[in-house]
């Protein structure tokens, strides 16, 4: 785990102190403690095993959770996702798509390969970057 934590959204003020936030009554700080440890083990969970292979129900149970609460605070896997990496999960599909589009930027790229400035700056990208694949996958 990185460490990330869920970030509840901010408690409504008291109209007499605007300064102090409320203090969370038991039932919301509990509410913010499973949606932490559902976070928590998702985190792991995707870590460990991938998005495609994490489950809703695995996920509940290294939370010590039922899958009702974890719907109870995520709306699906993806937005689960979505809330621990802050983006949506890479599918092949996507991988694919993401594939394409580097190719298409590097033919941009070497169309200006004589210009002033561009082979360094060309050099500098592909030492940033992995290579990319000979042929995209046909089905990955």
């Amino acid at each position: 785990m990185d460490g990330a934590t869920f970030t509840p959204a901010p408690t409504p003020i008291d109209p007499v102190d605007a300064e102090q936030p409320k203090r969370l009554n038991r039932r919301q700080a509990a509410k913010v403690r499973t949606r932490q440890r559902v976070f928590d083990s998702a985190e792991t969970l995707f870590n460990d095993v991938g998005f495609e292979r994490a489950t809703i129900r695995a996920i509940a149970k290294g939370a010590g959770m039922s899958t009702g609460a974890v719907f109870a605070n995520f709306e699906d896997k993806t937005a689960l996702y979505v809330a621990v990496f802050g983006h949506p999960p890479l599918t092949p599909e996507r991988g694919r798509e993401l594939v394409n589009v580097l190719r298409r930027a590097q033919g941009v790229l070497d169309a200006f390969a004589d210009e002033e400035g561009v082979p360094e700056l060309l050099a500098d990208i592909r030492a940033a970057l992995p290579p990319l694949p000979v042929k995209a996958p046909a089905d990955a």
